[in-house]
């Protein structure tokens, strides 16, 4: 009875960012939660970043993949799917590494407003349609659509609202558009927000 009494609770996860089913960029980060130290864990879909990682708290890159799977002593073990981020390049297209605020889940929409949305992108691109407008489209939940000015610098395009009052509390946002690398290679873009109030 002694022996029973000193072993450990089972290692199981307590939480996991981003939460399954959530969108993410591929080489985006995961962040998994356990009770306590699981020791050695095995990842399938993704790796340990940075290497040598032990505790409650484990960071891990996804590949390229949507599912991610983890396995670790006394028969532990997780699987999680995502969606992957909604950017397709043809013949080597920029890939879309980041964007500002993170897409798939709640933002601000006063935020959304002030700052518009920031892609960040693994080489130097341009929209598919010369000008400032025209390259990209707002649409939301109550069917209205909107071009949206859009600036290059480099790797980062920042699209923002022409005018005041497009994004508001309680709706669901689609940004879609195209932008090609030096080469002419083209990566189509779409990305989803549900806007709250600033002060939620």
């Amino acid at each position: 009875m002694g022996p029973d009494r000193a072993r450990p609770e089972p290692a199981y996860v307590i939480g996991i960012r981003p939460a399954p089913g959530a969108t993410i960029f591929p080489d985006g980060k995961v962040v998994v939660v356990f009770n306590r130290d699981p020791g050695d864990v095995q990842c399938e879909g993704g790796r340990l970043d940075p290497d040598g990682q032990v505790g409650t708290v484990r960071t891990y890159r996804m590949e390229w993949g949507g599912t991610i799977s983890f396995a670790w002593p006394d028969d532990g073990s997780l699987t999680v799917a995502y969606s992957p981020l909604g950017c397709v390049g043809e013949g080597g297209g920029g890939t879309l590494v980041a964007v500002t605020p993170e897409q798939g889940g709640p933002a601000s929409a006063q935020e959304l407003q002030a700052n518009g949305i920031v892609m960040e992108f693994d080489e130097t691109v341009e929209p598919d349609e010369a000008g400032s407008r025209g390259a990209f489209l707002i649409s939301d939940s109550n069917g209205e659509e909107w071009r949206p000015t859009v600036t290059v610098a480099g790797h980062r395009i920042t699209v923002r609202a022409a005018r005041s009052g497009v994004f508001v509390p309680g709706r669901t946002y689609h940004v879609t558009g195209s932008v090609h690398d030096a080469s002419g290679n083209s990566t189509e873009i779409s990305l989803t927000y549900q806007t709250t109030d600033g002060d939620e």
